[in-house]
């Protein structure tokens, strides 16, 4: 662990100095990877052009793929590419796609799944796919080696990274200043203590930009100890927004994780992981993810200041409903200067116990409470007149 402290806290200087420095996205050995392309905020989070997606997509494009969500008027209705995705498509020239149209013929699967064997190639230029099991990976690294080294893909590289500058330069400050506020809210201690505490962060986070796909395309892929947010050219701020909350909501992952698998279940709402459905429960895995989960979907809704959308939560009701409960508490604890594992507990203690005969809407633990404005048990309805008191009949006389 002591080399990823260690390239954190080369990252941060270089930067706190005005240094742009980059490494390959999804790098195994980030040492061995630097290149001049990416930037990265103070605490890490690389924002560049992943050279092995950026390959598969060039070869993507040279054989017809089209796809876009912005289009010309009719009666053609033709794609609108981006300006950088024109200009790098009209370079595609020298590509020569027919190795990749078999390798699309033997596996015809989803484009997720072909971005994801890329990533399972060893880096640019060499692409090696000895390391791999996965069948369509080994089919790809030879193909995209050739391209690359070959037919002027490295060339082609240089442009795409020299068009994404502007972005890059863009979406630093703001990326930077949500990350920090992340940190500043999950406080794992003091500042070189965040920085150098490999048992806080759990993995990297990268956001990738990729201008050879459709506009608004946003796609999230895990591939070893990183995290990318793979971003198509945009259409408006709010694709610009939602990259965003998806880039902090997996930093938050990264930083809450360790101190959530901490947590004892006893006096916990994790017990009530029963309750969630069968998407929610393949996508957490166990109590700890699904905590691991609300706890980063909590914290990037209280930085961003928006619902923002956290897939495998989303449309479960007991989550939505654990969620609300976690809200309050941490809004409680931001303005404190308790540390984030001290405060843990608290915020994911199980739900109080509703009033007992309490009646109405389902809490998130499954009691009932009554509803807003609902009249308490035995109560009169609303207008009606007051009851009388209730009398004693008259005794009958006795005769005497």
């Amino acid at each position: 662990m002591l080399k990823v402290q260690v390239v954190r806290s080369l990252v941060s200087r270089l930067a706190l100095a005005g240094v742009v420095v980059g490494t390959s996205l999804f790098a195994v050995d980030a040492r061995a990877q630097w290149s001049p392309a990416s930037v990265f905020t103070d605490d890490g989070v690389e924002i560049g052009v992943e050279p092995r997606l950026f390959a598969l997509f060039a070869l993507l494009n040279a054989a017809g793929y089209d796809k876009e969500s912005v289009f010309g008027p009719e009666p053609l209705a033709l794609p609108q590419f981006s300006a950088t995705r024109s200009s790098l498509r009209d370079n595609l020239g020298r590509s020569s796609p027919t190795e990749f149209l078999a390798v699309i013929k033997k596996h015809p699967v989803s484009v997720q799944d072909y971005m994801a064997a890329a990533l399972e190639l060893g880096a640019a230029p060499r692409f090696d796919n000895s390391a791999t099991k996965n069948a369509l990976a080994k089919d790809l690294g030879p193909v995209l080696r050739s391209w690359y080294n070959e037919e002027g893909g490295s060339a082609l590289l240089r442009n795409a990274n020299d068009a994404v500058r502007d972005t890059q330069k863009k979406l630093l400050p703001t990326v930077d200043k949500a990350v920090k506020a992340t940190n500043k809210l999950v406080r794992l201690g003091d500042a070189t203590d965040q920085l150098l505490d490999d048992v806080g962060a759990s993995g990297r986070v990268a956001l990738v930009l990729n201008d050879l796909d459709a506009h608004g395309t946003l796609v999230v892929l895990q591939a070893g100890d990183t995290t990318g947010i793979i971003r198509g050219p945009v259409r408006n701020d709010a694709d610009a927004a939602l990259a965003v909350d998806a880039l902090i909501l997996a930093y938050a992952k990264t930083v809450v994780a360790g101190e959530v698998a901490k947590v004892d279940p006893a006096g916990s709402l994790l017990p009530s992981f029963k309750k969630v459905g069968a998407d929610t429960k393949k996508a957490a895995v166990d109590a700890k993810g699904w905590a691991t989960h609300l706890m980063a979907c909590s914290v990037a809704r209280e930085i961003r200041a928006r619902p923002v959308a956290c897939p495998g939560l989303a449309g479960d009701a007991h989550s939505e409903a654990t969620l609300a409960l976690i809200a309050p508490r941490l809004k409680a604890y931001a303005p404190t200067t308790a540390l984030f594992a001290a405060a843990l507990p608290e915020m994911l203690a199980e739900a109080p116990p509703a009033p007992e005969g309490a009646e109405g809407a389902e809490g998130a633990e499954g009691a009932a409470v009554p509803a807003a404005g609902a009249p308490a048990a035995g109560a009169p309805a609303a207008g009606a007149p007051p009851a009388k008191p209730a009398t004693k009949p008259a005794a009958k006389p006795t005769g005497k």
